[in-house]
């Protein structure tokens, strides 16, 4: 599950999660923009027939993982609505912005499409039994990092010191301090509610897992000093945000379903482009729903994950193309660390062929 520290306010966006039928009856809210109506296709861009199966599809609704991030795989969601690619395939697509268990609301039926950071999160979920499909991932690097008091410069002088992790630890980041020659048996390990990175420069625990897109900017742009530490460092592969969708409704109207991620897709390329706009895009998403949204750091998040997703895609592939030798590695980390006593089949846990289906070579096709 991906949350994130909002450095303006002190809390973790979102609402408390304490049911599926709850989240879905005071969590549920829209974006704040009317869903286009799904009509016949707005520039006539597809045929009769594919306009009709598209919105026999019913209503798409995607919930964000964390609400309005200028984050790769939200983002590009709301700037596909904004810009009518959505419309363009005959899509309905309704949000759900401030849920803190999105997965949940996906396995359930209550929505239908929504993403996690990294492989070893979406099998987890999977293992767990949820009833979900991945069709995308959007990079086979890791966004994970560790964050560090300044006096520690590597990461074995961790020894006897607490490395704060939230509600359970990441395997990207067990395989990095393993990469590193840290013996974890000597790791004071603490599992924090607290988001708020500052927590490591002002010593209330040495380090701390996070996301290289969000708590080490955040640091940045307030001076603090401090180290951080990557996968990618230490020559650990890993994955970066996971599309999935609710399995039955993939397997009813997969071909709506192939839309959605072709219309996503064509707006994260958009974004990837025009960055300022689509921050704005979502900017304007977030103030119309009455959330926090501070562009400067949104614009940091974006520059950075994006960056991140189109320099670490599969071999002469494009974006989101996924393959199950990329979620190996991970899900042989789950076992290896602890994390779960067995995993589940990558193969049989996502689709491989949609997204790759969409491109011809690196280029994405439209409509």
């Amino acid at each position: 599950m991906k949350l994130r520290w909002n450095s303006r306010n002190g809390a973790v966006k979102g609402c408390a999660l304490v049911a599926v039928v709850i989240t879905a009856a005071a969590c549920a809210s829209s974006s704040g923009g009317s869903s286009p109506q799904a009509g016949s296709s707005s520039a006539g861009l597809i045929s009769s027939s594919r306009c009709a199966a598209n919105k026999a599809a019913g209503t798409i609704t995607y919930v964000s993982p964390f609400g309005f991030d200028a984050s790769a795989g939200i983002i590009d969601v709301f700037a596909a609505q904004k810009l009518g690619y959505f419309k363009d395939l005959c899509l309905n697509v309704n949000f759900v912005t401030n849920s803190q268990n999105s997965t949940a609301l996906v396995s359930a039926g209550k929505a239908q499409v929504t993403n996690v950071g990294s492989a070893a999160d979406y099998l987890t979920a999977v293992g767990s039994g949820s009833n979900i499909k991945a069709v995308a991932t959007y990079g086979n690097t890791s966004d994970y990092c560790v964050i560090t008091q300044k006096n520690i410069t590597s990461l074995p002088q961790l020894a006897g010191k607490t490395l704060g992790y939230h509600f359970v630890k990441e395997a990207p980041v067990l395989a990095m301090l393993s990469a590193a020659g840290v013996d974890q048996g000597k790791v004071k390990f603490v599992n924090t509610t607290n988001y708020d990175p500052n927590q490591v420069v002002q010593g209330k625990i040495n380090a701390v897992g996070c996301y290289q897109s969000n708590e080490p900017l955040t640091l940045r742009a307030e001076h603090a000093q401090f180290n951080e530490f990557t996968p990618a460092q230490f020559h650990v592969t890993g994955t970066f945000n996971v599309q999935f969708f609710n399995k039955t409704f993939l397997a009813a109207h997969y071909a709506a379903a192939k839309d959605w991620m072709r219309a996503d897709l064509r707006a994260f390329y958009y974004c990837a482009a025009h960055q300022a706009a689509c921050v704005n895009i979502e900017g304007e998403y977030a103030r119309q729903a009455g959330s926090e949204f501070i562009t400067s750091h949104e614009r940091q998040v974006w520059a950075l994950e994006s960056a991140l997703a189109l320099r670490h895609t599969l071999p002469g592939k494009g974006v989101g193309v996924q393959s199950v030798a990329e979620f190996q590695p991970e899900a042989r980390e789950l076992v290896h660390f602890g994390l779960m006593k067995s995993v589940p089949s990558p193969a049989s846990a996502m689709d491989t062929t949609m997204v790759a289906s969409l491109y011809h070579g690196k280029t994405l096709i439209w409509p």
